[in-house]
């Protein structure tokens, strides 16, 4: 089973966590309240939405990486496909007979 291995989807999945923590956030400093109808803050959602960003980049961090020479690859938005450390590309099933060796 090849869980988490494609950085291109972990980096996908990065970014729906850090717009739900985005979202959360949002929705927290703009909670209506009994006191305060139009200007109420929720902690909680914002502590949660907090949690949910620092998770997103740690989780970035730790899985958008080359699967061969594992250097972390660029988080924005555009799609990478050969990485630039190796000049390999970054699809895991690439066969391994033709990986490049770094260096």
């Amino acid at each position: 089973m090849k869980q988490f291995r494609d950085p291109r989807h972990n980096r996908i999945a990065g970014y729906i966590m850090t717009a739900g923590g985005l979202l959360l956030m949002m929705w927290g400093t703009h909670y209506p309240t009994a006191e305060d109808p139009y200007n109420g803050k929720n902690w909680f959602l914002i502590v949660l939405s907090a949690a949910a960003l620092i998770w997103s980049v740690i989780w970035m961090v730790k899985t958008v990486r080359c699967p061969h020479c594992h250097q972390i690859l660029n988080l924005k938005i555009s799609n990478i496909d050969i990485c630039p450390g190796c000049g390999n590309p970054v699809d895991p099933d690439y066969p391994a007979d033709n990986v490049k060796k770094p260096g």
